[in-house]
């Protein structure tokens, strides 16, 4: 004759999922509330509508001539070649080895 012995269960672990669904729907909330309902950033406030426009931006001239000549940049010592294309595959890549 086999006995049954009933084991007792802990409630503990249910205080624990009922804090992470908490967790998981205050971030959710959270998230809610500083994508769609939150006041505008800073970068509007701080920064003015009427920047740089493009025409200024049309109007910068670069010159190349002045970084080229930069006794600094000649200074630099090249510890490398410049790769070279080597042979690649075989004639007939379709051929037994």
């Amino acid at each position: 004759m086999a006995l049954m012995m009933e084991q007792k269960q802990e409630r503990g672990s249910n205080w624990f999922v009922i804090f992470v669904f908490i967790f998981i729907f205050g971030i959710i909330v959270l998230g809610g509330y500083f994508l769609f309902f939150s006041p505008t950033p800073l970068i509007d406030k701080i920064a003015p509508a009427g920047g740089v426009t493009i025409e200024k931006i049309s109007e910068v001239t670069l010159d190349f001539s002045k970084i080229v000549d930069d006794p600094v940049l000649k200074s630099f010592t090249p510890y490398g070649t410049v790769p070279s294309i080597g042979t690649v595959g075989r004639p007939n890549p379709f051929a037994s080895f």
